[in-house]
């Protein structure tokens, strides 16, 4: 079998965790999006001080109250405290250059215009995960690994949340939709096949760029759900929920990098064999490149981590529905056999 995927040098390997380390460890506060002003009102010479965000849009103001001695100190702790974040941010910045420099994958400006949003709603903290080819993306940083090129081209975003693996957003934050729309001014809605139903999707008129919320299918698994906990519509997916139960965190690599959840390498890998085969055969190609990227994931897995794949596939065997199995077998046949006799071996 032709390899899919090639190592990373050591030093892009160690330049990632330290990323990641700093990234998780640090908690950055930078107070992007936040500034304080003051006011005056016409009918008094009093001054009221206010906190302004604009990160995710819309703006809001938040009133502190009437100007005080106690007042500007805290304004002033605060400025110094998001000082002292954008140092570490800047440190950072510097460490996501370097793992670049040496080999590891990063994300589009755009993809980070989109992905940044979401986290600064508070997406990732509450339980949401990135899901498709970004968190392929994300993994080979992870594996220290670099995957062969013609499987990293989509650029398309899954975000997925699910009632049941998250918390709810914050009460002030927007909805999830309103989020991402706000994100980038050329983001335009898909329209459903449904006409009635809400859109899910949104995309780039003439380029190869697009966002969806999808979410696990209940019931029937056919059409659009609304997920409280983003406060937006999302696309049922069948089986997704057994990706969505075993996470990671994960760093995005752009700027000061994003902090994002992922599935599980394994449970992800094997997810996509069955999502090949459910694809229509319209979605032929989609469908092979599936297979391609599950096959350098069980690889790389076989080869540094065989006891992730036998856990993700005592789960597969516990999972619910029989459908599940049988489709995962059926995804089997699609890899070469010093893939496919091990898995088959331990299902």
């Amino acid at each position: 079998m032709e390899p899919g995927y090639s190592p990373l040098d050591g030093a892009a390997s160690l330049a990632y965790v330290d990323v990641l380390d700093n990234a998780l460890a640090k908690e950055i506060e930078t107070g992007e999006g936040f500034s304080f002003y003051s006011a005056k009102k016409s009918t008094s010479a009093q001054t009221y001080w206010y906190l302004q965000h604009t990160l995710p849009k819309p703006k809001k103001n938040y009133y502190l109250g009437a100007e005080t001695p106690e007042l500007l100190e805290r304004i002033a702790q605060q400025r110094h405290r998001w000082s002292e974040g954008k140092v570490d941010s800047a440190v950072l910045e510097r460490q996501v250059a370097v793992a670049l420099a040496s080999g590891c994958v990063g994300i589009t400006y755009q993809a980070y215009r989109v992905m940044n949003a979401a986290a600064q709603s508070g997406l990732f903290r509450a339980g949401g995960v990135i899901v498709g080819s970004y968190a392929y993306l994300a993994m080979g940083n992870m594996l220290g690994v670099s995957w062969r090129r013609d499987t990293t081209t989509t650029q398309d975003i899954d975000l997925a949340g699910s009632p049941d693996c998250m918390v709810a957003l914050p009460d002030d934050a927007e909805p999830l939709r309103d989020t991402i729309l706000a994100s980038d001014d050329t983001l335009l809605e898909v329209p459903m096949f449904n006409r009635k139903d809400p859109s899910t999707g949104f995309h780039v008129r003439g380029k190869d760029f697009r966002v969806d919320l999808i979410t696990p299918a209940t019931g029937t698994g056919t059409g659009v759900k609304y997920v409280g906990p983003i406060k937006s519509y999302a696309q049922q997916v069948r089986f997704l929920d057994y990706i969505l139960e075993d996470t990671q965190k994960a760093v995005l690599l752009h700027k000061a990098g994003i902090v994002v959840n992922v599935p599980s390498p394994a449970r992800f890998a094997l997810h996509k064999l069955i999502v090949a085969q459910r694809r229509p055969a319209a979605m032929d190609a989609k469908s092979r490149k599936d297979v391609q990227q599950a096959s350098q994931l069980i690889a790389v897995l076989i080869e540094q981590r065989p006891g992730d794949l036998w856990l993700a596939l005592d789960a597969a065997k516990a999972y619910p529905a029989k459908k599940f199995v049988a489709q995962l077998k059926a995804g089997f046949k699609k890899l070469p056999p010093e893939l496919r006799e091990p898995l088959q071996a331990q299902l």
